[in-house]
């Protein structure tokens, strides 16, 4: 995602308050340094080789992904007089089922519905949140994720991004994580199409065509990421862009995150923190618990500033459940 700091200094800092996203708050919390890490359908990483559903075994599952933080938007939808009633329950279960999976043994496949997106240089926004989400920028999205081995995973992902229902234009990415004991590598690749880059968050500023590295060490209760974006293109912003998270864990019920990232070709710096609240493990049977944690409920706020001087303040807040 293009990003310049110079010429956003303004006198007003942008906020874009507390937004509703179906899975983007433990990434932004995390300061976009997945692509080494585990995630669960709620907390979409940028690596689809960490996809997680179920523990590998043979039988054929399946799970559903709710998204409660809709309700508002369908409630406001409902009382908007302006569409027919097929196309409000259409877009009520576009906006409250996040997405859809299934695994059979070590091949997982999921679809996700209606994300929120960004255009390269774009902040988000509340008033963007607060309606129909479908009636602005969104992707949906095909995801799988083929364990090849105990130690490593190969997984992918094909986009389709639509602008007011208005279908724009497809991406796709890939990439692998190898696992070594407490040890995570992880390897992805980006294609955005010609229209330009697009983003689930601010810090989220992969390139077209850019392969990005990470690295994460997982302790019984905590996990350390570091990750390089943009290995492979000069011409693609966010070269050699480092970013960072931490995520603890004291509590089965309550993790705690930080990060942040130093922008390259600029002087601008991202903070970062969040929040994840009552892991859905606890309510599962054995069969269908991670070892991945799957908060409901998530929060992560972050700052963009340049010179001590702050230009963007961003809040996210996930509430999803996967049944």
């Amino acid at each position: 995602m293009v990003f310049m700091c110079v010429g956003m200094l303004r006198a007003e800092v942008q906020t874009g308050y507390l937004i509703p996203h179906p899975s983007a708050a433990r990434d932004f919390a995390l300061g976009g340094s997945t692509i080494a890490l585990s995630w669960a359908p709620q907390s979409v990483g940028q690596n689809p080789a960490g996809l997680e559903l179920f523990e590998p075994s043979p039988p054929l599952r399946g799970t559903i992904i709710l998204s409660p933080a809709a309700v508002p938007q369908v409630a406001k939808l409902w009382r908007d007089g302006s569409q027919d009633t097929p196309d409000k329950i259409f877009d009520s279960a576009g906006m409250l089922v996040h997405g859809v999976g299934m695994q059979k043994s070590i091949l997982v496949l999921m679809a996700l519905f209606a994300q929120p997106v960004l255009r390269e240089g774009e902040f988000p926004e509340s008033e963007a949140f607060e309606g129909n989400p479908l009636d602005g920028l969104y992707r949906n999205s095909v995801l799988f994720k083929l364990d090849l081995h105990p130690q490593v995973a190969v997984g992918g992902r094909v986009d389709r991004f639509y602008d007011d229902r208005h279908p724009m234009a497809s991406a796709h990415g890939y990439g692998v994580i190898l696992r070594r004991k407490s040890v995570q590598v992880g390897l992805q690749y980006q294609r955005y199409p010609a229209q330009g880059n697009f983003a689930q968050h601010p810090l989220d500023r992969r390139g077209d065509q850019t392969t990005s590295a990470a690295l994460s060490w997982k302790g019984h209760d905590f996990s350390v990421s570091f990750q390089v974006l943009n290995l492979t293109q000069k011409s693609e912003p966010a070269l050699l862009e480092p970013h960072a998270g931490i995520e603890w864990r004291p509590f089965r019920a309550v993790a705690f995150r930080a990060g942040g990232a130093q922008f390259s070709r600029s002087d601008c710096w991202a903070w970062t923190a969040g929040l994840g609240l009552l892991d859905a493990n606890w309510l599962r049977g054995p069969l269908r618990r991670l070892k991945t944690p799957d908060d409901i409920l998530q929060l992560a706020a972050g700052v963009i500033y340049r010179k001590h001087t702050p230009l963007s303040v961003t809040g996210i807040m996930t509430l999803a459940w996967r049944l």
